[in-house]
């Protein structure tokens, strides 16, 4: 018998709430529970009660929105802190045409926003629910091909996700995840580890904004 496979978060919103519409209700009564005298239920409560409600969901579905974080290019965007991925990049940007192969056994990093969502009442702000959201990636086993100063591709790994988020008010939520990296998840065109002033002007022309981020591809 095959094991299956562990399910693969896709964003910090399903490592806090799990799948689906439920995840949407319990956010929505952890922002009404947490404001139940505060300044969101003060505005809330100036409206007619089925426009209360209704607003009270596009608040909780805006707030979701805002945790549906993609955490696979969080986990990408962290591999600029690792000291020994950089010196690969600079050293396969000596060597045109060179590929390096960086054994990565243990590496952390967090990833913070805050995020706020902001009610209006007859178009006037009424008050805005403060979001707070910390992500820590611990990547464990993991191989990493480094090719003309990027990050071309993740070999078979592991990483151990933790996402907090705080909400005035209320009790602190914490989830837990598990990501493996089975195979090889191949970067195209590749993630730019060093200042753009490294690389040759088609390389920082593609990584301007205008040209979108990289993406990740499992094969």
């Amino acid at each position: 018998m095959t094991p299956a496979e562990p399910t693969k978060p896709q964003s910090a919103l399903t490592v806090l709430f799990g799948e689906g519409e439920d995840a949407c209700a319990a956010l929505a009564k952890l922002i009404v529970s947490a404001d139940a005298d505060g300044p969101l239920s003060r505005a809330l409560d100036k409206l007619p009660g089925l426009t209360r409600q209704t607003a009270c969901n596009q608040v909780a579905e805006a707030a979701a929105g805002l945790l549906d974080v993609n955490l696979i290019d969080d986990l990408i965007a962290g591999w600029r802190e690792q000291r020994e991925l950089t010196s690969a990049a600079q050293r396969t940007l000596a060597v045109p045409g060179s590929t390096e192969l960086i054994d990565i056994y243990t590496h952390e990093f967090t990833m913070e926003r805050h995020p706020h969502v902001t009610v209006l009442v007859d178009d006037d702000p009424a008050a805005t629910l403060q979001l707070g959201l910390c992500v820590v990636f611990a990547v464990t086993a993991l191989l990493a091909g480094i090719s003309a100063g990027r990050l071309v591709a993740l070999h078979s790994g592991r990483c151990d996700i933790t996402a907090t988020l705080s909400i005035p008010h209320a009790d602190v939520i914490t989830g837990r995840a598990q990501l493996d990296l089975p195979g090889v998840i191949r970067l195209s065109p590749g993630i730019r580890l060093l200042p753009a002033d490294n690389y040759p002007p088609p390389d920082q022309q593609a990584d301007s904004p205008a040209n979108g981020d990289a993406r990740a591809s499992a094969s």
